[in-house]
């Protein structure tokens, strides 16, 4: 159970004390509090972090660390209970997240649980060997407390014990940084994207390093790798979303609404189910394609020829007839669509830029073969697509 839950905190990359991550509310016992909890919840004793959480709600009734290190504790063991028990855990664990986002709209470790939640599909980064778990849990409480030389010392060992763990590097990153030594921290940050391109999280915390070193463009130049390295951390768009703001080029949530979604059941039949309030007005042309995009779903999931389509397959071949049906009634004199976010990937669909569109606005891990393809085959990519559409998810 014990290597099920270290598993499970390095699939997070659970960092949730880091400087880029802080909550600000979240300061002095609320801090050790929470970091002690950490600890124990990567120990396995659950009550004994909850107890911990507990309090430091209690020391800062405002922060949302407090609520969003529950959630996510929570999530650690969701893999290791009994199957019965998990759909209680994930409740709780959700539940939770959403509660910590109410106090702070931008809780990076809530919105990773929620995240999680909706895609169970692991990271692609490697995970620690056991031998550098303990002196990474080490790391994590000292620094909770401030003890950053003390935390650094910690992340080296681990460093040594398992070269090819990028977040021990991320992490005495992250020490350099609290004590404002950037271009130290930067060098760590570099190093950690230097072992795993894809640690989305190294990217956004070089970024905070290159920023506060007066690099701008450097800066938005690692969170558009980071996005890059993984398009569904919310931290790094809404990093992204900032920066570009301030220099006058915000980016637009796509906002998308499915309204239908298709359940798998136990016998394997698919089911399609249609959000409450849209029930009654199911006769409108946004919900026609809502419909249409979730019936095309559950057709793309039938084996053709003895094989079943890839995640990503069933989502393009969704939004292709989806969007060809969107067409066809119109054609054929129906009202059309009215729906902002629905128009906008009927627009993308119509220039030829459906897949990138799903792969950077609607990204989900079980894509990653696909989405690595399409990255070896635009490197830039990303970045062209946010500067032609300036959309974010």
């Amino acid at each position: 159970m014990l290597r099920k839950i270290l598993m499970a905190a390095a699939i997070a990359l659970a960092l949730p004390l880091a400087h880029a991550e802080a909550d600000a509310a979240c300061s002095g016992a609320c801090a050790s509090l929470v970091g002690e909890g950490r600890a124990l919840a990567v120990q396995g004793k659950l009550q004994e972090a909850m107890a911990k959480f507990k309090a430091a709600s209690a020391a800062a009734p405002k922060a949302s660390a407090p609520l969003s290190s529950a959630a996510h504790a929570y999530l650690l063991i969701v893999d290791a209970v009994k199957p019965e028990q998990a759909p209680a855990i994930r409740k709780q664990a959700e539940g939770l997240a959403r509660a910590a986002l109410q106090l702070a709209a931008d809780d990076p470790l809530a919105l990773e649980v929620l995240r999680m939640l909706a895609d169970a599909t692991p990271s692609p980064l490697r995970l620690p060997n056991q031998a550098a778990a303990a002196p990474l849990g080490e790391a994590e409480q000292l620094f909770a407390q401030r003890k950053f030389a003390a935390a650094l010392e910690k992340y080296e060992q681990a460093m040594k014990l398992d070269p090819l763990y990028s977040g021990s590097w991320v992490g005495a990153g992250d020490c350099w940084y609290m004590q404002h030594d950037w271009a130290r921290a930067e060098a760590m940050f570099v190093r950690a994207t230097e072992i795993e391109a894809r640690n989305g999280q190294a990217w956004r915390f070089l970024s905070d390093a290159l920023y506060e070193q007066g690099k701008q463009a450097a800066a938005e130049g690692a969170l558009l790798n980071g996005i890059a390295a993984d398009p569904a951390q919310l931290p790094s768009w809404n990093k992204l979303a900032a920066l570009r703001a301030r220099a006058g080029k915000p980016l637009k949530p796509l906002a998308l609404r499915r309204g239908a979604s298709v359940g798998i059941g136990a016998d394997g039949k698919a089911t399609i189910s249609i959000d409450g309030d849209l029930q009654k007005a199911s006769g409108t042309a946004d919900n026609a394609i809502r419909l249409a995009l979730a019936m095309a779903e559950v057709n793309a999931r039938k084996p053709k020829d003895g094989a079943r389509a890839s995640p990503f397959e069933i989502e393009r071949q969704a939004w292709r007839l989806a969007m060809t049906v969107a067409d066809e009634t119109v054609a054929n004199g129906a009202a059309p669509m009215t729906d902002p976010a629905l128009l906008t990937m009927q627009g993308m669909a119509r220039d030829g830029e459906l897949e990138p569109a799903i792969f950077i606005l609607l990204y989900k891990e079980a894509y990653r073969p696909e989405y690595e393809r399409w990255l070896a085959a635009h490197p830039d990519g990303v970045k062209v697509f946010i500067e032609r559409y300036g959309l974010r998810p």
